[in-house]
């Protein structure tokens, strides 16, 4: 797959998932499909939320890969920081929380810049300050996905090279340890297993996919290019305004 391609999935199963949050499946199966059995509707309707898990390794894996690429990080960087401005009030208004994924890969970005100069200053010092970013990210950021997010984008970055079966072997290790807490509120206050399978598992469908990468960049012209970056913070404000108003109505 090329990394359009990917992108466009990403994109898809993130449309996806913030229309399921404004109309969720919940509802709406139901409605559409009245003869539907107990077990099927909950099976469609648990299946459903892993749709919406792939767009985040693939959005964290683009970074990775717009840094090793890019012909200059500042404005790659400038760029992230625009449109993660530009789309956090879409952001608040759809999710009533602040700290969009755009300022994550933008976060991301600066690791990967801070790590390179701390490594050309003194051997090793970069990998030191990346992971002190990454700590205080992980207790401090609030943008989404912590520190989390970008230990998963030096991952990403690290392991471009290795084979499938050592990415897999990673993950399938990273992911779900990074969601520890959620298996501990599983064995002490009951929550549902499937929940931590959702959130530690769920997001390895979108992993696996970057494993399918051909190396080729897809369509080239300016207008996809920024597709992607015009796209997040306007399908949140038409979200968020469809969510507002439906809200306001049924007062």
């Amino acid at each position: 797959m090329s990394s359009f391609a990917l992108k466009l999935v990403a994109l898809l199963s993130m449309l996806y998932d913030h229309v399921a949050y404004v109309y969720p499946p919940a509802l709406l199966l139901p409605e559409l499909f009245p003869n539907i059995s107990t077990e099927l509707f909950e099976g469609l309707f648990h299946a459903s939320h892993y749709i919406g898990r792939v767009a985040a390794p693939i959005f964290l894996w683009s970074v990775a890969q717009g840094y090793r690429h890019t012909k200059d990080w500042r404005r790659y960087a400038m760029r992230l920081f625009l449109f993660a401005c530009l789309a956090e009030w879409p952001y608040y208004l759809l999710f009533e929380s602040h700290g969009n994924i755009i300022f994550t890969q933008f976060t991301g970005l600066l690791t990967l810049r801070l790590m390179d100069w701390g490594n050309e200053m003194r051997p090793c010092l970069g990998h030191i300050l990346a992971a002190l970013t990454v700590v205080l990210s992980w207790h401090f950021a609030i943008f989404e996905g912590g520190g989390r997010y970008v230990l998963f984008i030096l991952a990403f970055h690290f392991t471009h090279h290795w084979s499938t079966g050592k990415k897999a072997l990673l993950w399938l290790f990273l992911y779900p340890s990074s969601r520890w807490k959620l298996l501990v509120l599983c064995v002490t206050e009951g929550m549902r297993l499937s929940n931590f399978t959702l959130n530690a598992l769920g997001p390895l469908l979108g992993v696996g996919l970057t494993f399918l990468y051909n190396g080729k960049k897809g369509p080239d012209h300016r207008g996809v290019k920024y597709l992607w970056y015009v796209f997040y913070p306007a399908h949140l404000l038409i979200l968020g305004l469809i969510q507002h108003y439906t809200q306001l109505f049924a007062i």
